[in-house]
Order: structure tokens, then C-alpha cells, then sequence
């Protein structure tokens, strides 16, 4: 099932699952995304979930590239909202477009 029938409807997740999927994130967001454990990293640039992680892989690089691989992050992450902005709205006008309708 698709949307909110995926959570309320007959052929829902159980009940525990569900609370499985929250307790997970939960966890993530209470112990690995956190500065405490890691001396008070402070991250680089907005969006840096490393955790001090990986820092010395990422600081071998030029200013000029990290800058260019955070724009091209960006691009792709707006790029795939966009896609998934279009699927979702042609499910909801049921229009019936060859490569649409058959997903």
C-alpha cells in the first residue's frame, strides 16, 4: 500500500513494526548524531553529519573541490525532490503516461 494506507490502512506495517522503524530513528538521532561522544567536534559546513568522522579523508582535499562536491550534492538531492515531486503528482491527477503508469 501506498501513502497512508501504508501505516492505517488493512494492509498496514504492524503495529510493532512501526514502533521498531521510530525506535530506530530514535536511536540515531540520540547517539549517532550527536557531538558529545567526539570532544565537541564542530561540523565544517551546514549539513556535515560526520561526527568527526572521516574528517582526515575529507581534509586532504582543496577548498575549491569540497565547495564544488557540496554544490553537486546539492544539485542532487534537489534534482531527486523534483523527481519524486513529478511521480507523486501524476499519481495523484491518475494520468495514464506510458513510463509512469507502468512503475
Amino acid at each position: 500500500p501506498s501513502g497512508l494506507a501504508a501505516l492505517f490502512g488493512p494492509d498496514a506495517i504492524p503495529e510493532n513494526g512501526l514502533a521498531q522503524i521510530i525506535a530506530f530513528i530514535g536511536v540515531l538521532e540520540f547517539s549517532v548524531v550527536d557531538n558529545e561522544w567526539n570532544e565537541g567536534w564542530e561540523p565544517e559546513f551546514p549539513g556535515d553529519l560526520r561526527n568527526g568522522l572521516g574528517v582526515a579523508s575529507w581534509d586532504r582535499f582543496s577548498d575549491e573541490w569540497k565547495a564544488r562536491k557540496r554544490g553537486i550534492e546539492l544539485n542532487n538531492g534537489r534534482a531527486a525532490m523534483m523527481g519524486i515531486l513529478g511521480l507523486m503528482v501524476h499519481e495523484k491527477l491518475g494520468t495514464d503516461m506510458p513510463i509512469i503508469g507502468q512503475l
